[in-house]
């Protein structure tokens, strides 16, 4: 008769390799599912920064808004805020900051969660030179 001690022993070691191999799997998943996602965001706040830059009437909209302004204050043009809420990603909540370019434009104090952000300068249109830091910040 021959012994089954070796072969319990092949198969403890199968096994093992079998859950470290998935357990591994299951984290780098996890872990660029993540990255893909903050990719697709980031890429989300520079697309709607581009829209409002590139768009005449949005940007009129910042050069002659009062600074510091946000889009949780009221008064906050309408178009502005319904461009932002069309644009940005499902699950995600956006907002916008009008600053000077010195100033740091803060925005959504004590989020629990990742924030992403980005800005952009907007000088000037046609006829009007006012230099302007638009944010926006999703988390």
């Amino acid at each position: 008769m021959v012994s089954k001690k070796g072969w319990i022993k092949i198969i403890e070691a199968f096994m093992a390799l079998t859950f470290l191999l998935g357990f591994l799997i299951v984290v780098v998943g996890n872990h660029n599912a993540s990255e893909r996602n903050s990719e697709g965001i980031e890429r989300n706040i520079a697309d709607v920064l581009y829209g409002i830059e590139t768009n005449s009437t949005l940007r009129n909209l910042i050069l002659v808004a009062p600074l510091p302004y946000y889009s949780n204050e009221s008064g906050f043009p309408s178009v502005l805020k319904n461009y932002l809420n069309s644009n940005s990603l499902p699950g995600y909540t956006c907002s916008l900051g009008i600053c000077s370019v010195n100033y740091s434009c803060l925005l959504d104090k004590g989020v629990e969660s990742d924030v992403y952000s980005s800005e952009i300068l907007i000088f000037s249109n046609l006829t009007y030179y006012s230099p302007r830091k638009l944010k926006m910040s999703c988390y």
